[in-house]
């Protein structure tokens, strides 16, 4: 075949392959909390997936933002900071294989929903953040340029007031919590995209310093600052839908006939 290719000929291979799959098993979310001084029942979440794609180690998706979200909270406790509401940092497992961990903890949270105030997602490589996607909430744009504001030194950032699936802020945008997704420079992330060639020596180390301290301002400031938003119901979720590519979205993911049965989202 090789002799064959060298000469210019086209070829054509039916190959026949068997997979196996492990079957089921039990997985685990890390959840850790800096309590908030004033206001410890609401909730500022910050996020990533701790699971990776089975060919490579997932240095850039999802490790390094694992990394981040531990260091902003190693960061916060560093300097003694107190935040008014609690700061909530979770890693979630079960991402890739349809963002399983951040859908069980809201359901495993249910309760606290309401008082989630903003969940936010860390989960494109060690690429420059270059803003914030707001799930379609304009009333998180200003507060969100005012959390940026002690670092605009490392932007411009451009926020884009429009929803995204595919990462953990899905299960908290379809029950109606404010949600962000750090929107990055592709970098070196999409060439190692769920390949095997996603390890170590691929991540930025100093653009990661330079995010977690991006991320570190915006979670921090959105605990610390008044909101005039509330989690919204599942009427104003479908208005959503019907007003962004929202629904299009969930129905390429293979999303939407779950949120219509109502075994996944805000029932109410």
């Amino acid at each position: 075949a090789l002799r064959l290719l060298r000469r210019g000929k086209r070829l054509q291979l039916t190959a026949k392959i068997d997979i196996e799959s492990g079957g089921p098993y039990e997985s685990y979310n890390v959840v850790a909390e800096i309590p908030g001084s004033e206001k410890p029942d609401e909730y500022v979440l910050i996020g990533a997936h701790l699971d990776s794609w089975g060919l490579g180690t997932g240095a850039l998706d999802n490790g390094c933002n694992v990394a981040l979200v531990i260091d902003v909270a190693r960061q916060i406790k560093r300097l003694g900071l107190r935040p008014r509401r609690t700061i909530r940092f979770a890693l979630f497992n079960g991402e890739e294989q349809g963002m399983i961990g951040s859908w069980g903890y809201t359901r495993t949270h249910a309760q606290e929903l309401d008082r989630h105030v903003m969940a936010s997602a860390y989960d494109i490589g060690s690429g420059e953040i270059t803003g914030f996607f707001t799930g379609g909430r304009a009333e998180l744009l200003p507060a969100l340029e005012k959390a940026l504001e002690p670092v605009r030194g490392l932007g411009p950032f451009t926020n884009l007031n429009a929803p995204i699936v595919g990462t953990d802020n899905y299960d908290f945008m379809i029950q109606g919590v404010g949600n962000l997704v750090a929107a990055q420079a592709s970098a070196n992330y999409g060439p190692n995209y769920h390949a095997e060639s996603d390890t170590f020596d691929k991540v930025d180390l100093n653009q990661l310093r330079l995010n977690a301290a991006i991320a570190a301002a915006v979670t921090y400031g959105f605990a610390q600052m008044e909101v005039d938003w509330h989690r919204q119901t599942r009427a104003e979720i479908e208005t959503l839908m019907q007003t962004t590519d929202l629904g299009k979205q969930m129905k390429s993911f293979g999303l939407w006939q779950a949120w219509q049965d109502g075994s996944r989202g805000r029932s109410k």
